[in-house]
């Protein structure tokens, strides 16, 4: 099998678009999960466990309500208003009077670009366009449901699954001693497996959230490893001299 500095030069340029287009991919979806996931204080054990298994002392709209207004780009001045209002129409058995009055123009103002049922629809976002809506979120805050986790599992899985597979392949061509170069090829495939059961595990106690943990950290991560040692190997190391 010839090896990364042997291929051919259009070989290398079809593999260096790969690794650059796919490994800035990922890197934007590792800066989309610290953002969503972590917020404003960072990707911390408890915001990723609070993702997974959810904050069961208040309702979900509670919990998210201060990234969302922050993604709403609502003014710091305004902020407490909308938490206030939330906050006394849940204390006070959310009653649809008061939803009207109190919390659905903060609510059509400040959230529907992101939660409308169309746009719901295409972000996988709860909608919050009516009285219904905004009820069933303001139950206690449980974390990600059953159904989402199917839905991104089957989106992660696959696609990182052939983007490992790619990566993998390319790297086995690569001048690297045989055994850490099996274990750099097979970890991200194991992480990424460990990481989807740890949401579920996760999700029914909080004490799993480190397979989540560890599963992000190894498999995304390893894989941009392996193609950046790819990549230097198919411009800066030279051909070996045929026997």
């Amino acid at each position: 099998m010839r090896q990364l500095p042997e291929l051919s030069i259009a070989e290398k340029l079809v593999h260096t678009g790969f690794i650059f287009l796919v490994g800035l991919g990922l890197l934007v979806a590792e800066a989309y999960v610290y953002v969503t996931v972590g917020g404003k204080q960072g990707l911390t054990v408890q915001a990723v466990t609070q993702h997974y298994y959810g904050n069961r002392s208040s309702s979900t709209i509670q919990s998210v309500l201060p990234r969302m207004m922050g993604f709403a780009g609502m003014p710091a001045s305004e902020q407490p208003k909308m938490t206030e209002a939330i906050n006394h129409w849940i204390a006070n058995g959310e009653s649809q009077q008061e939803y009207v009055s109190s919390v659905k123009p903060l609510i059509d103002g400040n959230c529907l670009k992101c939660h409308s049922v169309a746009m719901s629809k295409v972000l996988h976002n709860p909608p919050l366009a009516s009285y219904d809506d905004v009820k069933k979120v303001a139950q206690v805050d449980t974390g990600m449901s059953i159904n989402t986790m199917l839905l991104n599992g089957m989106i992660h899985l696959t696609m990182l699954g052939v983007i490992f597979w790619i990566a993998g392949w390319i790297f086995s061509k690569a001048r690297f001693p045989a055994a850490p170069k099996y274990v750099l090829i097979i970890l991200p495939f194991i992480a990424m497996t460990v990481d989807f059961a740890g949401w579920f595990l996760t999700h029914q106690n909080p004490a799993f959230v480190w397979l989540v943990l560890i599963g992000g950290a190894l498999s995304c991560p390893i894989a941009l490893l392996e193609m950046f040692l790819s990549l230097i190997q198919l411009w800066l190391l030279k051909p070996r001299l045929a026997a």
